[in-house]
């Protein structure tokens, strides 16, 4: 675990890894489309992120692109080791596109109304074509599957069902059943402007983020995470908007997973506090979950399912991290002809 001091910066690239730097400007009908959506300033939407690759060999033929949940942005992706998901996966072969999602980060913040499912899902696609076709970081990708965390699965659910332009899903986060503590935690948000970590970047009306000491509650389990971590998270946090959350709903309609029409693979902490309850036993075992959760997708997702024993919402946090992102390589190895060798 590295020192405590300037946790709060995505960390260097380890020396097997690159990352190249992307810019993304989002076009109101894709590619080609003429003036992009307004900025808060009257500036066109802008989407910054880099991409992480295999610092020697072959560009990789698959691209993974991480979308971050509610108050994450690109950092949830990228913590100090060893919970960093982006190295791993590059040092494991892969191309690892990581952005932050519109409205956090070095993102665009367009009015809190703007920022709806359908505008991350507008965002995502263009990402995931920019990708293919090479306009994004002069790189193209035969095979893009995307990793979602909490809210960005549900986004990631959503593009895959009105585009089907991807290889694959990596769902982390979400269920469609949920706990007491889901329908409550409403009362933990108070406007980012107010908050001693959010508000010096003065975020707008309507952008909202955790009060202090309630981040730990909904997206961690103590008893498995490092003091310093959790110290982290707090530090990281990112704000959501009044227009993601009357919107969220949207994303757990069945009517969108169930035209899911790729792979699928679910992964979701034991000690999820927000998703596992009565419903999926309390998230004790994986065969519980799967057998809940294969009722919202197709035969065509062919769906794994898997619970990380004492993580909680947010996985990257604790100390199993890496049990899951073995997990999602493998998973990945063989949903990829030829394995990592020809990725």
């Amino acid at each position: 675990m590295p020192s405590r001091t300037n946790l709060t910066e995505v960390t260097e690239p380890a020396p097997t890894v690159s990352r190249v730097p992307f810019r993304l400007p989002v076009l109101p009908d894709g590619p080609g489309g003429s003036d992009g959506p307004d900025g808060p300033d009257g500036r066109h939407w802008e989407i910054f992120g880099d991409l992480y690759l295999p610092a020697t060999g072959p560009v990789p033929r698959t691209v993974q692109v991480l979308v971050p949940g509610l108050t994450y942005d690109r950092r949830y992706w990228t913590l100090p080791e060893p919970y960093n998901y982006a190295e791993f996966m590059a040092a494991a072969g892969y191309a690892v596109a990581v952005f932050d999602r519109l409205g956090t980060g070095a993102a665009s913040r367009p009015p809190a109304d703007e920022v709806t499912i359908d505008a991350h899902v507008l965002v995502l696609r263009q990402l995931v074509q920019g990708l293919r076709t090479g306009s994004l970081t002069a790189r193209r990708f035969e095979r893009v599957v995307v990793v979602g965390h909490s809210y960005g699965s549900g986004i990631a659910i959503v593009e895959s069902a009105r585009h089907h332009d991807v290889d694959g899903l990596i769902i982390t986060g979400m269920l469609h059943a949920f706990t007491e503590l889901y329908g409550q935690v409403r009362d933990f948000f108070h406007p980012g402007a107010e908050d001693p970590v959010v508000g010096p970047t003065e975020p707008p009306r309507g952008y909202l983020t955790q009060r202090p000491g309630r981040r730990a509650t909904m997206l961690e389990y103590a008893p498995n995470i490092d003091p310093a971590m959790s110290e982290l998270n707090e530090a990281i946090k990112s704000t959501g908007t009044l227009g993601e959350g009357d919107t969220l709903e949207q994303t757990y309609e069945a009517v969108h997973s169930l035209d899911v029409s790729v792979p699928v693979l679910l992964v979701v902490g034991e000690r999820d506090a927000l998703f596992c309850g009565e419903d999926v036993g309390f998230g004790r075992d994986s065969a519980a979950v799967h057998a809940f959760e294969r009722a919202y997708y197709s035969p065509a997702a062919r769906l794994a399912t898997y619970v990380i024993p004492g993580a909680g919402h947010s996985l990257n946090l604790h100390y199993n991290a890496r049990t899951w992102f073995a997990i999602a390589r493998d998973w990945i190895d063989h949903l990829v002809p030829r394995g990592r060798g020809n990725v």
